[in-house]
């Protein structure tokens, strides 16, 4: 009786992190020497969406967020900068207008890098299709740099 207790209870462990760790977003880091700027790009699964950073923060979704580590290497120009255009609808679920990227979604952030360095750091986003949003999910990056 114990083992079939102790069974049950990690099948549904296992089955509730699968669910809610699934990415939905293949991402791929990169800095470009010529431009200076730093890039994130995540290709989204069909059915699936992340929120842009136009989304209003009282409106309920989490929009994508990127953070860097500090690094004396580094200097950051400006503000991240996303590229494509947004779907703008507003959403029943959270009762408010949103922005949303399908399919991909590609964010730039202009640095000037003053030697030889990594840099890291951490994006942050909710990811949400037609019925439900899972958690907020960070991803991290590493990205070495030759200036």
């Amino acid at each position: 009786m114990m083992f079939r207790s102790y069974l049950s209870t990690l099948l549904f462990s296992l089955f509730f992190v699968t669910s809610f760790t699934q990415n939905h977003i293949k991402w791929n880091f990169e800095y470009d020497n010529i431009t200076g700027k730093f890039s994130a790009e995540g290709k989204i699964e069909d059915g699936w969406h992340v929120y842009s950073k136009l989304t209003k923060s009282k409106a309920g979704p989490i929009p994508v967020r990127i953070s860097f580590e500090k690094n004396p290497h580094i200097g950051i120009e400006g503000k991240s900068e996303e590229f494509g255009r947004p779907i703008k609808d507003y959403d029943k679920n959270f009762e408010s207008m949103v922005f949303m990227y399908e399919h991909m979604y590609v964010v730039q952030q202009k640095m000037k890098i003053k030697k030889p360095t990594v840099i890291k750091g951490v994006i942050s986003y909710m990811i949400c299709n037609s019925t439900m949003c899972l958690p907020p999910i960070d991803v991290p990056f590493s990205v070495e740099v030759k200036p």
